[in-house]
């Protein structure tokens, strides 16, 4: 019995020495995702004005990490992102605000800030800013409170956080300015990332013409449907309205049909609203902001009206593309301005930045039309 139970004690503590683990550990499984061969799953629908999205939508294929396997690449990270495997962001930590999460295209970059920021180990969490100068002033005033290592922002307009950055920039706090601009940016920010607003106008304007020349024997009537809060918004007209009177000097007859525009304040709502209320005729409406775009969708599918084109200056998702690539009657073209790709851009000023190097102060992301002809390029079904 005695040897019995003296076995019985050796093998508890057998057991309980493994429990504890042993002195070596066990090769780990390599967990690092394989680039997904499929399709995309679909996403889910696109957020509307008042609600942010439960899950995003799902981008192409994963995007490998730049000579490095050793952080696993989330899955959401489209191929079009070319990552770096520089450590400089490990530990730190992001003070960053946007615009408006309520647009898919904001949405979509705080995703791509938030999910980058994370697999370069940085702590972030982007803000909205809810259209509001004051809102993001308080945001940023907390961040430097917080001691942040780097701001991020967005700005509503190019002088409504300037105080408030300038507090930033006493304390030392490198400042990186995306998608809007700061009107003291090129003096005061570490770098600007960006796409160009007046060219985004005239590539906008361009295909509009070819489009007007081509199908409508070069006589169009056009409705104008602008996010008026937005400055940089206002800078795409620019370029716009540019081409069209050049157009116009050479044969076309293009007519605004409202030379003071309506303003959809990025608001679908507002750019239903405003649709629904015209009894002049028009042929095409342009908008400066998806959101005013889809709106305008809404208003003329709602009216049964399947003749009338929309145009919008800037989008990226599942919601526009799928549109396109659904053949939708309505929504026939956007500019894509790729949100991942731009905040790539965002961090990798950051990374050059605390590798001691000197980002460019301002960096344009590359810009394309796209329609139901090309869409595949850039974004899988």
């Amino acid at each position: 019995m005695k040897k019995l139970i003296a076995l019985l004690l050796a093998m508890v503590m057998v057991f309980a020495l493994a429990a504890c683990g042993g002195t070596e550990d066990p090769t780990p499984a390599d967990n690092t995702p394989a680039p997904s061969t499929d399709d995309a799953a679909p996403a889910p629908d696109a957020p509307t004005d008042d609600d942010t999205p439960d899950a995003p939508a799902e981008p192409a294929e994963p995007a490998e990490p730049a000579e490095s396997g050793e952080r696993p690449v989330p899955d959401l990270v489209p191929g079009t992102v070319t990552l770096s495997d520089s450590k400089a962001l490990e530990g730190k930590r992001i003070g960053c605000t946007i615009v408006y999460k309520g647009d898919e295209w904001c949405y979509q970059t705080a995703l791509a800030l938030e999910t980058l920021g994370a697999y370069y180990g940085a702590e972030i969490t982007v803000e909205d800013g809810d259209i509001q100068d004051e809102v993001q002033v308080k945001q940023i005033e907390n961040m430097i409170a917080n001691g942040v290592d780097v701001l991020m922002v967005d700005p509503t307009t190019p002088d409504g956080c300037h105080e408030a950055l300038m507090k930033a920039v006493d304390a030392g706090i490198p400042i990186i300015i995306y998608d809007g601009y700061w009107t003291a940016g090129e003096e005061q920010a570490l770098s600007t990332v960006t796409w160009d607003q007046y060219e985004t106008g005239c590539i906008v304007g361009r295909y509009f013409v070819d489009y007007v020349k081509n199908n409508m024997d070069g006589k169009c009537r056009v409705i104008e449907m602008a996010n008026k809060i937005s400055t940089h918004c206002q800078d795409r007209w620019v370029g716009f309205h540019e081409i069209i009177d050049e157009a116009n000097a050479n044969g076309c007859e293009i007519t605004i049909v409202n030379p003071q525009q309506y303003d959809s304040q990025g608001n679908r709502e507002l750019a239903y609203n405003a649709i629904a209320a015209v009894v002049e005729p028009y042929d095409v409406i342009i908008s400066d902001v998806d959101n005013g775009a889809m709106g305008s969708v809404a208003a003329l599918q709602a009216a049964g009206n399947t003749s009338v084109k929309v145009i919008s200056m800037g989008a990226y998702g599942e919601e526009p593309f799928g549109a396109l690539h659904d053949g939708d009657p309505n929504y026939m073209a956007c500019l894509n301005v790729d949100a991942w790709v731009l905040g790539q851009a965002v961090m990798q000023a950051a990374l050059d930045y605390f590798d001691g190097k000197t980002p460019e102060k301002t960096i344009n992301i590359d810009l394309f039309m796209v329609d139901a002809s090309n869409v595949e390029n850039f974004w899988s079904f």
